[in-house]
């Protein structure tokens, strides 16, 4: 931490200070003079008729939603119809029961569980995603106990979180988020905007506003933060623009998105998080300011849809032809736009956006992102459609090896040979280098695990984002990074690709890490990836380089969709549907199969934050003296194709 972000944190401590002093003598609230003024200074966006279309299996897992938070049920992480009461507890962690102070914000302590419970479940529950759903049902319906429940909620929102108490007041992302949610319910539902974009609303949307803007991520915390801060920001000043400061706040807002996308993606347009969760995050957020400027009269400028249209090409690259895609990194659910699909069905839709063809009202989040303004309607570039040959992402350090794209027997392998994440803390990277994923017909084969959680479980956090949980080699037990706290690293492995060949027979990607250098006898990795375009066969080659002899293991990874089992000591069959893969390890090594362990911790995914399932991990275990090599082998094969 330089001394520029020490004096920033210092003055934020100092605002702080005075703003508490200000509540207590009740200062703050008499200084405020009257702020709103006539409203309709943008003219709001519209659907005209894009929400018609929807499918019906898609309205009907809304409706189901819809159905269960206006009995006061919610599912989310891993909550599962949990009634939450007759009164809803805003401030209530209810995986945990436990309840979290109605105290100065600042004062709270929001990861320690004992105080706060687990901050995750209650910041979800308040960011009023559900508001839009209820919207959406109200709609659809006609029901007014809809529109009721969106009013009622809202309300009881308010009267138990005054301002800046408790812990719905401690993240600006949260309060950006509320911001949204209740704008986009009213442009689904136009009619609540006599409540919503009412003088009952009004001072909690400026004291939201006023929030973000003095206490927004800055420095090394400005990352998706700070995305979602300012997104939610510019929303603010487009739906409720009658506060004295509004103009301010929105080119402030706008300033800042398009710093961050310049800063925070990088110029092959990736997420520099290193995170494929956030990546979708961040992605949205984008999409929905920018759209929502094109729709206002207040367009942002050409370079902004241009990375942004780079962002949109990288989820594409990484993505299967189901929309599955590689969990690299951190990642916590966060959409920002909650609609009951999972993440492929999340990714296609960005995919289908980018390339413009989500269909005419028909696809409801593109709906929602673009408020009601179709693709083609937007300054975006289309997205090409994945290429066979290699896709390259030198700056991120993703590489794609694939045939057969978009067709039955697709095989796409993601390569990860790039910085541990966004500089200088690292926050939301996993200590992967040289990993990889494997897709095969668009069903997943060997995955990244996920994150699982982040301040309840230490043990579980710590296997996660270590290097035992990922594709890639292990010595000496060390992970390549060394961790120095939930979201800190003391040692960072620098992984780089070495070259890229894109031969008419094979694409080969070669890359190198130093996060081993640091031990005593220091070890060198470098790995090599070659897919055989005839053949099918993906050949992987670690190299490791020391002077003394050290402990390795490779982690393989399989979906939790996959059979996986031992046809001969060093072989290993995995089906998934009518796909089959033959995996077959270097002789020296002693193989290790895993479902489900907690000693050690080995065979669990995470798809879903807080939600763990047991699957198979196969750990090969030999030694190494000097430079040793080991080659994999794995192979694609047919249906019923096993003994081949």
């Amino acid at each position: 931490m330089g001394p520029a972000e020490v004096l920033s944190r210092l003055s934020e401590i100092g605002r702080h200070v005075a703003l508490y002093s200000a509540l207590r003598s009740g200062y703050w609230r008499v200084r405020q003079p009257s702020r709103r003024r006539t409203h309709g200074a943008w003219p709001l966006p519209a659907l005209n008729g894009r929400c018609d279309g929807v499918q019906r299996d898609v309205q009907m897992r809304v409706l189901a939603v819809a159905e269960n938070w206006l009995q006061h049920r919610a599912s989310f992480f891993a909550l599962r119809d949990t009634p939450l009461g007759e009164s809803i507890d805003w401030h209530r962690d209810y995986a945990s029961g436990r309840v979290s102070p109605l105290k100065y914000s600042g004062l709270i302590n929001h990861r320690n569980v004992a105080v706060a419970g687990d901050v995750k479940y209650i910041w979800e529950l308040n960011r009023l995603h559900q508001l839009v759903l209820l919207a959406w049902a109200a709609r659809w319906t006609g029901c007014e106990a809809y529109r009721d429940a969106i009013d009622t909620q809202t309300r009881s929102w308010q009267a138990q979180n005054p301002f800046m108490h408790g812990l719905n007041w401690k993240s600006p992302l949260e309060a950006a988020m509320r911001l949204i949610s209740w704008a986009m319910a009213m442009v689904v539902m136009p009619v609540l905007r006599q409540t919503t974009g009412g003088d009952a609303l009004a001072e909690s949307v400026y004291q939201h506003q006023y929030f973000i803007r003095t206490f927004h991520s800055k420095h090394s915390s400005a990352n998706n933060h700070l995305i979602g801060e300012m997104a939610g920001l510019y929303v603010g000043t487009i739906f409720w623009p009658g506060y004295s400061e509004s103009a301010s706040w929105r080119t402030f807002a706008r300033h800042m998105l398009q710093q961050a996308l310049a800063e925070q993606v990088a110029s092959d347009g990736v997420g520099k998080e290193h995170a494929a969760e956030y990546q979708l995050f961040i992605t949205e957020l984008f999409l929905l300011v920018g759209a929502l400027g094109q729709a206002v009269g207040d367009p942002f400028p050409p370079a902004y849809w241009e990375r942004l249209a780079l962002l949109l090409t990288f989820v594409a690259a990484i993505s299967d032809r189901a929309g599955h895609l590689p969990l690299f990194g951190d990642g916590d659910s966060a959409q920002a736009v909650w609609l009951p699909e999972t993440t492929p069905e999340r990714a296609q839709a960005l995919v289908r956006l980018g390339q413009a063809q989500a269909g005419e009202g028909t696809d409801l989040r593109s709906t929602l992102l673009l408020w009601g303004q179709a693709p083609k309607a937007l300054p975006l570039s289309a997205s090409p459609t994945p290429a066979q040959e290699a896709r390259a992402f030198p700056e991120g350090g993703y590489y794609v090896l694939a045939t057969d794209r978009g067709g039955e027997d697709e095989l796409v392998v993601v390569f990860d040979a790039g910085p541990l994440g966004l500089a200088p803390l690292y926050a939301h990277g996993h200590a992967d280098a040289l990993s990889f994923w494997l897709s095969y017909g668009g069903h997943e084969f060997l995955i990244d695990p996920g994150t699982y959680c982040y301040n309840k479980h230490a043990a579980w956090r710590a296997y996660f984002r270590g290097t035992a949980a990922h594709n890639t080699v292990r010595v000496d037990g060390e992970d390549q990074s060394a961790a120095a706290g939930t979201f800190l690293w003391r040692h960072v492995a620098r992984c780089e690709a070495e070259y890229v060949q894109d031969k008419a027979t094979f694409i080969e990607v070669a890359g190198y890490h130093d996060g081993y250098l640091r031990l005593s006898d220091p070890v060198l990795h470098r790995r090599r990836l070659r897919l055989d375009r005839k053949s099918r066969i993906v050949t992987i080659t670690d190299i490791l380089e020391c002077h003394g002899t050290h402990e390795v293991e490779i982690g393989f990874h399989f979906s939790e969709a996959c059979d996986v089992w031992q046809a001969e000591r060093n072989v290993f069959l995995a089906a998934h549907g009518t796909k089959r893969l033959r995996l077959h390890l270097d002789a020296c090594l002693t193989p290790t199969l895993y479902r489900g362990s907690e000693q050690p911790i080995a065979g669990w995914v995470s798809r879903t934050f807080d939600v763990k399932v047991p699957t198979v991990t196969l750990v090969a275990r030999g030694q190494m003296t000097r430079m040793t090599e080991f080659r994999t082998e794995i192979v694609a094969l047919g249906v019923g194709a096993v003994s081949s």
